[in-house]
């Protein structure tokens, strides 16, 4: 009987796990496959996912739109920006709120939270004045500066989690054997918190890779950014084309889920030894 009611048990938990997998995954799938069909298929009523196949909606994106690769690439140098930077200020800043305890850190503490807090929308009213006397307006750097004021927060709090979890006493030994305490940090406790990283990689590089608002702001032309330039498809003066948009959505999404799939396995792993920890 108990067995019977472990496997009833396993059976309704498989049935929800695929019911939420299909409910989040046919929409993209969807898209993956309209993206190959005819443009006067894309919308056929009742949806289908048979053919014919084609490769006309690319083929189309690339000569209609050629400007879409040229955003795709400053979405690409902006998010590797982002990272670079989010990851040089937080894993400093999660040091030394996991490894020195003094009142006054609990100030900047307070602060890299309350930023976080903040609404996006209230900050570029102020902002843009202040950058356009600066010269700053549609340049990369911008955006890399916005993107990571705004995602520091989360990633240093990420970064002391797993700094937390490796023990101070192999950061001391190693400071007997002569290191300073910030070699000891860099050579032991770093690589150790590595997957920490890896997290902070992802979160930052979804974040900076989708973000609409302060690209749609701060840019017009040069460093405007892959989702500016997918909504400017709805806006097309000559209509809407669906089968460019959807070969355009796909190829966005493409580079973020190959990141994502290479780096979650560590990903993973470090979350299996935080458990065991």
């Amino acid at each position: 009987m108990r067995e019977f009611k472990n496997l009833r048990r396993e059976l309704i938990y498989w049935l929800l796990l695929a019911i939420v997998l299909l409910w989040a995954f046919f929409p993209i799938a969807y898209i993956a496959i309209s993206s190959f069909k005819l443009p006067m298929n894309v919308w056929n009523y009742p949806p289908t996912f048979a053919g014919p196949f084609a490769f006309d909606n690319y083929r189309d994106l690339i000569l209609s739109r050629p400007d879409y690769f040229a955003h795709l690439k400053n979405s690409l140098i902006i998010t590797g920006g982002v990272a670079l930077m989010t990851l040089s200020c937080s894993i400093l800043a999660a040091f030394a709120f996991s490894r020195f305890k003094n009142k006054s850190l609990r100030i900047p503490a307070l602060f890299i939270i309350t930023v976080r807090l903040v609404p996006p929308i209230v900050i570029t009213v102020p902002l843009f004045p202040l950058f356009n006397s600066l010269g700053l307006i549609d340049k990369h750097i911008t955006l890399v500066m916005l993107y990571s004021a705004f995602m520091v927060s989360l990633a240093t709090w990420i970064m002391k989690a797993f700094i937390d979890g490796v023990p101070a006493e192999l950061e001391e030994a190693a400071m007997i054997d002569g290191c300073s305490k910030l070699q000891a940090f860099v050579r032991i406790t770093l690589p150790i918190a590595v997957y920490g990283v890896v997290a902070v990689v992802i979160f930052t590089s979804i974040f900076a890779w989708n973000e609409y608002l302060f690209a749609f702001i701060f840019t017009s032309s040069m460093a405007r950014t892959a989702p500016v330039s997918l909504a400017e498809f709805v806006a097309a003066v000559m209509g809407v084309r669906w089968g460019s948009l959807l070969a355009a959505s796909i190829i966005h999404l493409f580079p973020i889920m190959v990141l994502t799939w290479l780096i979650q396995k560590h990903l993973v792993k470090g979350m299996s030894l935080g458990a065991i920890k």
